[in-house]
Parts: structure tokens; C-alpha cells; sequence
């Protein structure tokens, strides 16, 4: 009963993840845009609190991949703030989904 709970519970965030993604990328309004970037780097810190927390004390090392992958999307945050030009826009991007999918990754495997 409590494994089913936990799929049904990473199935959501599964498609949350993936459709927070594709909203970022695929919606013209600039607004809407960046609305899904700031929930998306929020999404990828849940889910390090959810992944660090998931792990026992003792394995440091793995706790600390999980936070890194969630101050990722703050690094993405900051780098979208900071950027002057389209490739700087790209990395904040890329920032956050590597957050996100590394993050989820981490909670799978």
C-alpha cells in the first residue's frame, strides 16, 4: 500500500516536472515565461529537500549531490537576473533543468 502511495506520489511530480519544463520552453509570453522559470527553480528545490531528506544521515555525500542539484536552480535565478543577451537566458535554462531532471533522477535511481 505505502510503495503505491510513493509511485502515484513520483508519477505527479514526474509530470509536473516535465510539464513545467515544456511550459518554459514553448510559451511565447515573456511573462508566462518567466513565471515557469521561478516555479520550476522552486520545484528543483523541493524535490533536493525531498531527496536529501530521503537519504540516511550518514550518506553525506549524496545528501550534498541532492542540495547542489537543487542550488542549481537558484544559480539559474541569479544567471536569468544577471543576463544581457539570449545565451545567458539559454544558461539560466539549462541551469534549471538540469536541476530539475538531475534532481528527479536522484529521487528515481
Amino acid at each position: 500500500m505505502a510503495l503505491g502511495i510513493l509511485m502515484i506520489g513520483f508519477v505527479v511530480m514526474s509530470v509536473i516536472s516535465i510539464l513545467g519544463l515544456l511550459l518554459m520552453f514553448l510559451v511565447k509570453n515573456r511573462k508566462t515565461k518567466e513565471k515557469a522559470l521561478y516555479f520550476m527553480a522552486g520545484w528543483g528545490m523541493i524535490i533536493a529537500v525531498l531527496g536529501a531528506s530521503a537519504q540516511p544521515s550518514n550518506y553525506v555525500i549524496q545528501q550534498l549531490v541532492s542540495w547542489i542539484l537543487g542550488f542549481l536552480g537558484i544559480a539559474g535565478v541569479l544567471v536569468y537576473k544577471k543576463a544581457g543577451n539570449r545565451w545567458m537566458t539559454l544558461i539560466a535554462y539549462l541551469l534549471i533543468i538540469l536541476s530539475v531532471v538531475g534532481g528527479m533522477e536522484r529521487l528515481f535511481f
